[in-house]
């Protein structure tokens, strides 16, 4: 999946170095997650939040169709592990990323302000390993599904905007680990 992304991107980049207006570049950062892990310990299950986590970032770029349409692609990743201590001298490391082609619409609300929505197929990817003295193999799991984002974006310069969204891409699901892929995130666009 991530080389389709890739290559989307690339011809989007090559097919509009010819005719650059329209295209746009863009990355943005998400809250660290909260994410928590229950075992049964005992006859009683305990629940344990993260010892580390890690800050999620986003890459996309995208290819103004209309100034109300565009196909945007774009990459996420977790920015490395969040950890989550287990028995004395275990420790489980989940890393999170996703990849999405999606058709994005603008509703222009006046030249400063616009609320946007996307729609299309995410690719989520999840790893997780165990770090400890005899640990298991690391395993990795992924999930192909919709994509969905709606944001509120403001033009701070001529084609320089600051965007705020909520993304929702496929939950990844393996042996009793699931691993949820929506977040909110605060990002930057430069159009060309």
């Amino acid at each position: 999946m991530k080389k389709i992304v890739y290559s989307t991107l690339f011809a989007i980049a090559a097919t509009s170095t010819v005719h650059a207006e329209g295209l746009y570049l863009g990355a943005n950062v998400s809250p660290s997650s909260d994410g928590k892990i229950e075992r049964a310990e005992g006859g009683a299950t305990a629940r344990r939040g993260p010892s580390s986590k890690a800050v999620p970032f986003g890459v996309f770029a995208g290819y103004e169709l209309t100034p109300a349409w565009a196909l945007e692609g774009g990459y996420r990743a977790s920015g490395g592990a969040t950890s989550f201590d287990l028995d004395p001298g275990y420790q489980l490391k989940v890393r999170n990323s996703a990849a999405y082609m999606a058709a994005r619409g603008t509703w222009r609300l006046n030249d400063d302000w616009s609320l946007f929505g996307k729609a299309g197929v995410a690719r989520s990817h999840a790893e997780f390993s165990i770090a400890g003295k005899n640990a298991p193999p690391g395993e990795s799991a992924s999930k192909t599904g919709l994509y969905l984002s709606v944001g509120a974006a403001y033009q701070i310069g001529k084609d320089v905007a600051l965007q705020l969204e909520w993304e929702h891409a496929p939950k990844v699901r393996y042996e009793g680990l699931n691993s949820t892929m929506n977040r909110l995130a605060l990002g930057v666009r430069f159009g060309f």
